[in-house]
């Protein structure tokens, strides 16, 4: 890597992986606005209103770029967490850090820093970014509209010659998402902070294999985790542009969404223990049918969410998003059923009592059924409220450029939560059609796209010259 003239402090065996991936080479653009007006905060009203537009036709096609690696039928794109398609993602970005003259670092599980110098090398950075990574059979947009999005931002700071103050940095988080391990958010988690052993432990992939056994065979060693928090003194402030996964803003014809708190998974994994038998020669009232176990919880988990769903009662949901059973084959009656089971709330007290409610029905099941049944804890997070004084910051912005916005909480978990602990944090939402996310058919507008980065642009210079 020393070709590239990168700082970097990582696994050798990420290094050379990273080496080795094949760069694509890639061809630029504009932008659009919308519409409603308000009374603005003096601060922002004289904010510059003849900022350069990003560049649209370069920022789609980098997104398109990283959208081509891991492809599959119909479009699904396939990224997993320390896959070779996933280092190779990242191997892309590195190279297009590069071209827009970033300096470079990369830490020990492999988060990714692209920074541009401000007129004060000493002041605390504003950041902005997501993640590569996908869920198994994904779209393009969920997490690199949010890395792109950034670099597109500051490569347009950077080639303009825009004052600003503060550094800024574009950030890609490893292992964002839970599809491997269970464990979302792994890298911006390690930067806050907020990981223990004991959480690292219960992760697991579909093959067995454990999130530290891989860490240890890519030469990462869990002291050198300990090592990557980052410094709050250093952070002014995290920006993170994301498409919305859900149909809200689509349905209410608006193309932005600016967040005010992020929803917090409970997640277990569930594992009823009943016998095998032949199917065939068992009576059904001697069976001990750890299948039939777990599909009466899933049922309940669905009725019990449902009560839930409504925004004053904390808008709960739930999923049982994985089911393993053994033997597997169609003349045995199954002996073991394993669940894995996501509880998300937008308020702590929904989500624990919800989990608390699905954790006893299970236990209550296994009793009826005198089969065994393990609950085991792979991640226990908290709903996180968003910087109050960036949304007002975002919102005067899209109110002086006539832009339509919405104000809402996520549902889904993202990077920014674990930020939030450390810096003030945002998040800015655009539009995904017919709320489709997690699925080759996740699309979002290309001019919706482009407005997002460039609301993040000019929220990210007005922060870093405050």
């Amino acid at each position: 890597m020393a070709a590239f003239g990168l700082t970097m402090k990582m696994s050798p065996v990420i290094q050379r992986r990273l080496e080795r991936a094949i760069i694509d080479s890639q061809p630029r653009g504009k932008l659009l606005n919308c519409s409603r007006m308000k009374r603005l905060p003096t601060a922002v009203a004289n904010h510059p209103s003849t900022l350069p537009a990003i560049n649209q036709r370069r920022l789609m096609r980098d997104l398109n770029a990283i959208g081509r690696i891991g492809i599959g039928d119909r479009g699904a794109v396939t990224r997993l967490v320390f896959s070779v398609k996933e280092l190779r993602s990242r191997q892309v970005l590195i190279h297009l850090m590069r071209q827009a003259g970033l300096k470079i670092n990369i830490d020990a599980i492999g988060n990714i820093f692209g920074r541009l110098e401000g007129s004060d090398a000493k002041a605390p950075a504003v950041l902005a970014g997501s993640h590569l990574d996908t869920v198994i059979h994904g779209g393009k947009y969920d997490g690199p509209v949010g890395v792109i999005g950034a670099l597109e931002a500051i490569r347009t700071i950077g080639e303009n010659k825009i004052a600003i103050r503060a550094p800024l940095e574009v950030v890609c988080f490893v292992g964002e998402e839970s599809s491997r391990f269970g464990f979302s958010t792994l890298g911006s988690s390690l930067v806050a902070g907020e990981v223990r052993a004991k959480d690292l432990a219960n992760a697991v992939d579909a093959q067995g294999t454990k999130l530290a056994d891989v860490l240890s065979s890519l030469g990462i060693a869990a002291k050198q985790l300990r090592g990557l928090t980052r410094d709050p003194k250093t952070l002014k402030a995290y920006f993170e542009l994301h498409i919305e996964q859900g149909p809200i803003l689509e349905a209410i014809g608006k193309r932005i969404g600016l967040v005010t708190s992020i929803a917090a998974p409970s997640r277990f994994r569930i594992t009823f223990t009943g016998q095998a038998d032949h199917s065939g020669t068992t009576p059904m009232e001697m069976r001990k049918d750890a299948l039939v176990a777990a599909a009466q919880l899933i049922e309940f988990i669905e009725k019990t969410c449902r009560k839930f769903s409504a925004m004053a009662k904390g808008r709960v949901v739930g999923t049982v998003g994985a089911l393993k059973i053994e033997p597997g084959v169609i003349n045995a009656v199954p002996g073991k059923a394993e669940l894995l089971v996501d509880i998300r709330s937008i308020t702590a007290q929904s989500k624990t009592r919800v989990a608390r409610l699905v954790i006893q029905e299970a236990q209550s099941i296994a009793r009826r059924r005198a089969i065994g049944v393990e609950v085991r804890t792979i991640r226990e997070e908290e709903p996180v409220p968003l910087d109050k004084r960036l949304l007002r910051v975002t919102k005067a912005i899209c109110d002086k450029k006539q832009i339509v916005y919405q104000i809402m909480p996520s549902g889904a978990g993202h990077d920014a939560m674990q930020m939030a602990k450390i810096a003030p944090a945002a998040m800015i939402f655009i539009p995904s059609q017919r709320g489709i996310s997690h699925n080759p058919l996740e699309w979002t507008a290309p001019d919706d796209i482009g407005l997002g980065t460039q609301l993040l642009m000019e929220a990210m210079i007005y922060v870093a010259n405050e």
